[in-house]
């Protein structure tokens, strides 16, 4: 049985002044039924009018939701006045009736934060033998970082799963977008290592056998260490404290706030991991404006913790081979400009170590159109100064291959992605080389 409840827009309520109410205050409440066992979800419509992520003191609202009188999570409503869909797990339910309530969280919430509308509301469920019930029945549910709480800082935005098959096992990887790491790497090398400023950290994957059962669960324990998951489940959801401030986790212990995104479907195996957030465009706006908030945009020509309004970078998106530790960058070159700017801004930190579908981003002297870029390169280097016999002879093996541009992207002026109408062709280099990538389509007019 897939069913749903919706809440119509006419009966939203606004909730003020609740200064003298306490720290909780029901928003709305429902009673629902259930013939069998299943997961239930909730795509929750909301708004806090009051409040704005890019504003200290305003940065947002938060609703605790609990099922049947027992604390199921809390959300927080990072996207201020516009009202935004939060998609949620409320998790394992049995047949019969049940009820789900959502309350204000003032303690929880921004100082300014006043007032909550609840815009829609729709259940729905999803049971044993359909097909998404095993991805979504053992999705794992987040305690926040404790240094987070009240800071408005590193918050979970979404969750996707990638499906695997291993023989006749099933495997499934759960993956979160953090609106930004606190730890880790610094700002301006996670633009040009990563191509963003939001934190992409696997949680967990969970092997099922041919029968349903699971064989184990791994997790990304601190310093990015595989570990296998022998802390407490909720049903057949596994619990995890996000436990070091680069995001990763721990399967030990719990926090004040508890965090459970619906995981939604991906498919990653010709794509990177940032087409999640094109194929979710608000996340761009949210990360720049956490970005505003922590005072990390600058006007400055710098390095580390500040770097440029996002609507100064190019974005690019590359299927590409490093081999024998080579390291690629990438360059672009403006109508009318002589200059060459470069995704790795000269550091050989900069560049990028690792093979597959990744993004980068090259910052630019100023917000330009679509027509202005004339060229794109690739360069190939090694790392280092290889000295030794063994290094000598890895080094000048090292080569770099673009297989292709899959995206070239700028933020417009509502900090949204925007694709360009670009093609560029391949290129195959070895170490210490650099080249062109021919121009197939659109380009300066």
């Amino acid at each position: 049985m897939t069913a749903s409840i919706k809440k119509p827009i006419a009966l939203a309520i606004v909730l003020l002044c609740l200064c003298a109410l306490g720290n909780a205050q029901t928003i709305t409440e429902q009673r629902f039924q259930l013939a069998a066992e299943a997961e239930a979800l909730l795509d929750l419509t909301a708004s806090a009018p009051s409040t704005n992520w890019r504003e200290k003191g305003r940065e947002a609202a938060t609703v605790t939701i609990s099922v049947d009188g027992h604390y199921q999570q809390d959300v927080i409503l990072f996207d201020g006045a516009r009202p935004h869909t939060y998609q949620l797990l409320l998790g394992r339910l049995q047949p019969g009736a049940h009820t789900y309530r959502i309350e204000f969280n003032r303690a929880q919430s921004a100082a300014q934060a006043s007032s909550v509308e609840i815009k829609d509301a729709k259940l729905s469920f999803v049971e044993r033998g359909q097909p998404e019930f095993a991805a979504l029945s053992h999705a794992p549910l987040l305690y926040a970082r404790a240094n987070t709480i009240g800071k408005f800082s590193d918050v979970p935005l979404l969750a996707y799963y990638e499906t695997e098959r291993r023989g006749g096992n099933t495997l499934y990887r759960y993956t979160v977008i953090f609106s930004n790491e606190d730890g880790g790497t610094q700002t301006s090398a996670l633009m040009a290592r990563w191509g963003r400023t939001t934190d992409i950290e696997y949680v967990c994957e969970t092997e099922l056998d041919a029968q349903g059962r699971v064989v184990k669960t791994i997790f990304q324990g601190i310093s990015h260490k595989d570990t296998e998951f022998g802390g407490k489940y909720e049903a057949e959801h596994p619990m995890f404290l996000t436990a070091s401030d680069n995001n990763n986790f721990s399967d030990q212990g719990t926090s004040a706030l508890r965090f459970a995104p619906r995981p939604l479907p991906f498919d990653l195996t010709k794509a990177s991991r940032e087409s999640v957030m094109d194929a979710h465009p608000w996340t761009y706006r949210v990360m720049a404006d956490e970005m505003a908030r922590e005072g990390k945009l600058t006007e400055e020509r710098t390095l580390g913790l500040r770097i440029a309004d996002f609507r100064r970078y190019l974005f690019i998106d590359v299927d590409e081979t490093v081999r024998n530790g080579a390291l690629v960058s990438f360059a672009v070159k403006l109508k009318g400009d002589p200059k060459w700017y470069p995704s790795d801004l000269g550091i050989s930190y900069y560049k990028i170590e690792r093979s597959g579908f990744i993004r980068t981003t090259i910052r630019l002297p100023q917000a330009i159109k679509p027509e202005q870029i004339e060229r794109l390169a690739a360069r190939c280097d090694v790392p280092g100064n290889p000295r030794s016999r063994e290094e000598i002879e890895k080094a000048t093996s090292a080569s770099c291959e673009v297989r292709s541009v899959n995206k070239v992207l700028l933020l417009d002026d509502a900090l949204q992605p925007r694709a360009l109408k670009l093609c560029f062709g391949a290129a195959a280099l070895a170490f210490g080389e650099a080249a062109e990538l021919p121009m197939k389509c659109g380009g300066p007019r």
